[in-house]
C-alpha cells in the first residue's frame, strides 16, 4: 500500500484511513511525478496551433473580469493552441489588453445566446460569470463538448439540482469543500466528504475535482486520486480560475477525463510550489501560478530524466 501523508485527513486516525482504502474496491492513487510522466501526451514537433486544441472560456462579469483573464491565460500557458474567451463587453477590452493572444466573443447578459460550440474541443465555464448565466449552464449541459464547471457555475448547479441528471462523463466539476457541501449536504469531516464524493461521481457519471489541502479527484467508476502538490499560498483569489483554465486546456489538447483533471491538479500545485519558492507562500497571487504553469514541459522532461 502506498504511503499516506500524515496530514491528508486531519483528525482522522491513519489506521482508519488504511482500513477503508484496503477495502475500497474502486482503488486509490496518490499521484506522483511518475504517474504524470506516464500520462503525458507527446507534443508534435511539427504541429500547428489547430493541432493543440481550441477551448472556449465562458467567464467574467461586472467587477470580475480578472477571472476570465486568469482562466484564459492559464489555458494558453498550458499549451492550448487557441483560446476564445466569451465575456461581457465591459470585460472584453481589459482582457485583450492583458492577453492579446486570446480571441474574444461578446456575451450579452440579457440574452446569453450560446455560440456554436462545434469548433471547440473543450469549454471552461463559471469563473466570475455571475448568477445570471443559468441559461448558459442548461445549454452547456445539453451539448457534447468536454466541459469544466467551476465557481459561479458550481453555485448555479447547486441551486438547480434538477439539472443533476444532465451531468455526464464528459464533465468535470471543480468545487471547493464549501461548494461541494452546497451541492450535496454538510459534512462533519473531510473523510465523510470523500465518501460522498465517490458516491456522487458514480451516481452521476461525472469527474469531481474537490479542491483542498490534498485535492481529490474521483472518476465515474469510483476511482479516487489524491494530489500531493500545492501550498497554503494558493489559498488566494483567482487560484481556482487558473485551475479551470488548465483543465480546459488539457481537455482541448486531447487528454481524457479524468486524466486531465488529475494532471491539472498536480501541475497546478507544482506551479504554486515553484512560485512560492521564488516569491514566498504569503506573497503568492494567482497570476504567479498562471505564469509558472508555462514551465510544465520543462518539469516533465526533468522528471523523466
Amino acid at each position: 500500500m502506498q504511503e499516506i501523508p500524515s496530514d491528508i485527513f486531519p483528525g482522522i486516525d491513519r489506521k482508519e484511513v488504511k482500513r477503508f482504502l484496503s477495502k475500497e474496491t474502486a482503488g486509490y492513487t496518490f499521484v506522483s511525478k511518475e504517474w504524470i510522466c506516464r500520462h503525458t501526451l507527446p507534443r508534435d514537433a511539427a504541429g500547428h496551433k489547430h493541432d493543440f486544441g481550441h477551448t472556449c472560456i465562458i467567464a467574467g462579469s461586472e467587477g470580475k473580469g480578472g477571472a476570465a483573464i486568469l482562466c484564459a491565460r492559464a489555458a494558453l500557458r498550458t499549451g492550448c493552441g487557441l483560446v476564445t474567451a466569451w465575456v461581457p463587453k465591459n470585460v472584453q477590452q481589459a482582457l485583450l489588453v492583458a492577453l492579446p493572444e486570446a480571441m474574444t466573443l461578446v456575451r450579452d447578459p440579457q440574452e446569453n445566446v450560446v455560440p456554436d460550440l462545434a469548433r471547440f474541443q473543450s469549454v471552461g465555464f463559471g469563473p466570475g460569470v455571475g448568477m445570471d448565466a443559468g441559461s448558459i449552464l442548461v445549454r452547456l449541459l445539453q451539448e457534447n463538448c468536454p466541459l469544466v464547471i467551476d465557481a459561479d457555475g458550481i453555485t448555479l448547479l447547486s441551486q438547480n439540482r434538477e439539472l443533476y441528471p444532465l451531468l455526464s462523463e464528459r464533465i468535470v466539476l471543480t468545487p471547493h469543500a464549501g461548494e461541494f457541501d452546497r451541492m450535496t449536504h454538510a459534512h462533519a469531516s473531510v473523510w465523510e466528504r470523500v465518501h460522498t464524493q465517490i458516491r456522487f461521481s458514480r451516481q452521476y457519471q461525472v469527474t469531481v475535482l474537490l479542491k483542498g489541502r490534498y485535492t481529490s479527484v474521483t472518476s465515474p467508476d469510483g476511482k479516487i486520486f489524491f494530489n500531493t502538490t500545492g501550498n497554503s499560498g494558493m489559498a488566494t483569489a483567482g487560484s481556482g480560475d487558473v485551475l479551470t483554465g488548465i483543465v480546459a486546456s488539457l481537455l482541448a489538447q486531447g487528454y481524457e477525463l479524468p486524466d486531465a483533471a488529475v494532471m491539472a491538479a498536480y501541475l497546478h500545485g507544482t506551479a504554486g510550489d515553484m512560485a512560492a519558492a521564488r516569491i514566498s507562500s504569503a506573497g503568492l497571487i494567482a497570476s504567479d501560478i498562471a505564469e509558472e504553469i508555462g514551465k510544465w514541459g520543462q518539469w516533465i522532461e526533468k522528471w523523466k530524466s
